[in-house]
């Protein structure tokens, strides 16, 4: 990253460039750069936890960015203070905005991460989130902020949003986003043959970069990863869609010895890890467990802890098809049946505390609150799967199953005019609805209308949830109860025209 590699004068004064205060050329001086100090944002992010942990979220808001300036390249860093944006609830004070004053691009970026976090769910804020960080070359933030900016922008799609972070993901060269974001563009424009073919070349430049042959005759490059017989042969092992016990043992014989050269190098740690899954041992397990522990020790970046997380929930829904097993084999055996119940309850305990977990490190992640909040639904815990399931919808691809959750949850309690307006809306756009989610969508309306009809002896509800049943047995005669369901509203409309 350029920006961090300034060199020192023989004073010791760094020396500023055309970012420094200094001569830009015509005249004018412009800003002095900040002396980033890991250090020193440290000490600001421990003081940002403590604070946080009081509920003072604007305050630790205000000390996460202010160390995010001394070390814009922290992922600690900005997923902390996304969470705490997240949790703050208020309106902001001139402190806050005070705190990031600057015309450097590190300011630039920190406010930009700013004004994301006081409207998380904006697009155009996400985008230029994005920008920034990419214009400091911070790849790992700008593809962790362009992931969430992606899902944000598919919501109201722009071409314009869209190229910018194609923009900014081939500035850093994570060309696979590049290419994702280029190709929603041009759905969008399929006339800009401009576009077209620079989305064209950017996929060639990712299958180019995937192999390693842009840096052809470089110290490092394609040709230096197979100067050698052993280097040939690792390649060829890794690529082997079937692999034999040899083949997996030598590879982790090879990841070991590269990780034990160099075990602060995270790349070569996480390589390990995946060829001791590939094996699947269970003391592979555990040392794949081990490993990204310490990654998340060594880095305070959550993604090792939740890939930690997963490789436990591997292992106990093992655990838990054993019982299963028994259960179904013995159905009589209440000791059985009670061992099947206790492990699915602790898978159900411990998975629901994974989530959460990842929930609170990206708030940002509407699809991780979806899934947290149908868990909650699972449970019966309405109050907390509402509150997820409304930023889920937010994301295009879980709208249609966060409203339909919705509208359960609300009808579970007893919320029945709430439930009717959810599964409506839900129902407003049914292009991007399968026929199956359609289905169930007006199945729940139509249940919300008869118990409203019969709660408030309402007509119209109680014809309209008829007439509901009524097509829906027309498409498919034998979906659920709808049979029963359609011969008890006719009895409904007749008792509620009645005057009963």
């Amino acid at each position: 990253m350029a920006i961090f590699g300034r060199k020192k004068g023989d004073d010791g004064a760094a020396e500023t460039g055309a970012g420094g205060n200094g001569d830009a050329g015509d005249g004018s001086k412009t800003p002095e750069p900040l002396a980033f100090s890991p250090d020193k944002a440290q000490r600001f992010f421990d003081h940002a936890k403590t604070v946080g942990e009081t509920g003072n979220h604007q305050y630790a808001m205000q000390l996460w960015l202010s160390g995010l300036r001394q070390d814009p390249s922290s992922m600690y860093g900005l997923e902390s203070f996304l969470n705490a944006s997240v949790n703050f609830t208020g309106k902001p004070g001139k402190d806050l905005a005070k705190s990031v004053e600057g015309k450097t691009e590190a300011d630039k970026y920190v406010q930009a991460i700013l004004s994301w976090g006081l409207k998380i769910g904006d697009p155009s804020l996400a985008v230029k989130a994005v920008m920034a960080a990419s214009k400091l070359d911070l790849a790992e933030q700008t593809h962790y902020l362009g992931e969430q900016a992606l899902k944000l922008v598919g919501g109201k799609p722009k071409k314009d949003h869209y190229v910018k972070l194609m923009e900014s993901f081939e500035r850093v060269q994570a060309f696979d986003l590049a290419v994702q974001a280029g190709d929603a563009a041009v759905r969008l424009d399929p006339s800009d043959a401009g576009l077209a073919n620079d989305v064209k070349n950017m996929s060639a430049q990712s299958s180019i970069s995937r192999g390693g042959f842009d840096k052809t005759g470089e110290e490092g490059g394609f040709r230096s990863n197979i100067r050698d017989a052993d280097k040939q042969r690792q390649l060829e092992d890794s690529d082997r869609i079937s692999k034999t016990e040899d083949t997996i043992d030598r590879l982790i014989l090879d990841a070991e010895a590269a990780y034990r050269d160099n075990p602060e190098d995270m790349p070569k740690l996480q390589q390990l890890v995946k060829r001791l899954l590939e094996r699947g041992r269970p003391e592979d397990e555990q040392r794949a467990i081990r490993l990204l522990m310490k990654g998340f020790e060594t880095t305070k970046q959550f993604r090792f802890r939740q890939d930690a997380g997963k490789v436990r929930l591997r292992q106990l829904k093992r655990t838990l098809e054993k019982y299963k097993e028994r259960a179904e084999a013995k159905p009589d055996d209440e000791k059985a049946q009670q061992e099947y119940q206790a492990a699915k309850a602790k898978f159900s305990d411990i998975e629901l505390g994974e989530i959460k977990s990842a929930v609170e490190a990206y708030p940002t992640d509407l699809v991780l609150k979806f899934q947290l909040g149908q868990r909650y639904f699972e449970r019966g815990d309405h109050d907390q799967a509402i509150a997820l399931l409304q930023d889920a919808k937010g994301d295009a691809r879980y709208r249609g199953r966060a409203l339909a959750l919705l509208g359960q949850s609300f009808g579970a309690m007893g919320w029945h005019d709430e439930a009717i307006a959810t599964y409506r809306q839900a129902l407003e756009n049914k292009a991007s609805l399968t026929d199956e989610l359609q289905l169930e969508l007006r199945y729940g309306l139509m249940l919300s209308l008869a118990t409203k009809a019969e709660t408030d002896s309402d007509l119209a509800s109680a014809e309209e949830a008829e007439k509901l049943a009524s097509t829906i047995a027309i498409e498919q005669f034998g979906y659920r109860d709808i049979r029963d369901r359609r011969e008890g509203l006719k009895q409904l409309v007749v008792r509620l025209k009645a005057g009963g």
